[in-house]
């Protein structure tokens, strides 16, 4: 029997190894090493294409036959609550070009290099407070709760026009519309969301601000050069995605430090920021920020490394297991600090629809990193291992919560 025939027996994503929860399922790295593009079966019984190695997944990322479109029969999507947004979110994450770069273009300089520089400063003293706030805190602290959420959440909220007070309504209704249990729960969390979108945007228009949001209004919907619609989509994906996927990942790469202390030490020592910088691009490559991979269906048949793709074929690239693969990254399943190729990662995506706000991300993990083990240089866990849990049922993987000491 051949692979393609075995594979659908596996459900997608398969289980994690709970002594090794840093590191992606075992049946995934067994297939990146024997069957790299193969099938398995979804949540919904469809049966997709999921793909490991780096060299296929970047090729089909880069190719414009593979479509983003969830209205394209055949398309993956990820839960039940992405499923009940198909025909309604039109923003960069739904749709190909060449809309999806005039879109991209009308919202980029709000994420350049110039823009987060500005916004270095305000993250640098929110972190010096959190941290603070968290030392005068009687031990052990849950550093998701008192870090690891308000750090993006508040960049997020300063980004967009979104006053911090609101900060707990679009968190929660961000982690539903992420993982909703069921259909209800997820048109529920969506029309929430959308409610509070619109009421933002009539803000905006009354008053603008220095924000993203007051400038896609005046400078394009205002003047009919861009749907209302389309930015509450756009605004929706940037309220859900712009802080969950960094909060994952502070948690998880203090947490990964913590199990190798070797190369915290390191960390906790150097004082150089391109150190600092090439650790963040670790902890992205080994960590991923997303483990539900990039999702694509095929326009037309397409050969991809001896395989037919054929069209309205669903395909799943697995970018955290890609960042595994060690014809790309030697000892791929160690963190190393001192890698010189991690920067060539996809924890971000490949293509044209890598993720825009990189850079922001980027830095905000440089500010923490930069910033706690300096400041609390004898922080550990204050708990075994095996009694932390792990968010699996959205799109990005997390520590829910993280008890620590110093």
């Amino acid at each position: 029997m051949t692979s393609q025939q075995q594979a659908p027996l596996t459900r997608f994503p398969p289980p994690r190894d709970r002594q090794y929860p840093l590191d992606p399922p075992p049946e995934l790295l067994r297939r990146l090493d024997e069957e790299p593009i193969s099938k398995m079966q979804t949540w919904d019984g469809k049966q997709v294409w999921v793909v490991t190695r780096y060299e296929d997944g970047r090729a089909i990322l880069a190719d414009e036959r593979f479509s983003v479109d969830p209205t394209v029969p055949g398309f993956p999507e990820k839960n039940i609550a992405y499923l009940n947004t198909i025909g309604q979110d039109r923003n960069i994450r739904t749709i190909d070009n060449p809309e999806h770069d005039r879109q991209k273009r009308m919202m980029i300089q709000d994420f350049t290099v110039k823009r987060v520089a500005e916004i270095r400063p305000a993250v640098q003293t929110l972190v010096d407070q959190l941290i603070d706030d968290m030392l005068e805190r009687e031990a052990p602290v849950d550093l998701i709760e008192h870090l690891a959420i308000p750090v993006p959440t508040t960049v997020i909220c300063e980004l967009l026009g979104v006053p911090y007070s609101d900060r707990d309504f679009f968190g929660e209704r961000a982690k539903a519309l992420l993982a909703a249990p069921t259909a209800e729960a997820a048109k529920v969390a969506g029309a929430e969301m959308t409610e509070y979108v619109e009421h933002l945007i009539d803000l905006k228009i009354a008053k603008a601000g220095n924000d993203l949001v007051s400038r896609m209004v005046h400078q394009h919907v205002l003047p009919g050069t861009y749907a209302r619609a389309d930015l509450v989509s756009l605004c929706r994906l940037l309220l859900t995605a712009g802080h969950d996927t960094t909060t994952g990942m502070i948690g998880l790469s203090v947490l990964a430090l913590l199990r190798h202390p070797d190369q915290l030490r390191e960390l906790k020592e150097s004082d150089d920021p391109a150190f600092v910088a090439n650790c963040v691009e670790e902890f992205l490559r080994y960590l991923g920020t997303t483990h539900a991979g990039r999702r694509r269906v095929a326009l037309t048949d397409v050969e991809v490394a001896g395989h037919t793709i054929h069209a309205n074929e669903g395909v799943i690239v697995l970018n955290n297991v890609m960042d595994r693969d060690d014809a790309v990254f030697a000892d791929p399943n160690r963190l190393d600090l001192h890698r010189t190729n991690t920067r060539v990662h996809t924890a971000f995506g490949y293509g044209i629809h890598q993720c825009p706000g990189q850079l922001l991300a980027r830095m905000e993990l440089h500010v923490v990193h930069s910033t706690l083990w300096k400041r609390v240089p004898t922080l550990t866990l204050a708990v075994p291992m095996q009694e932390l849990h792990f968010f699996e049922d959205g799109s990005n993987y997390e520590v829910t919560t993280l008890p620590v000491t110093w």
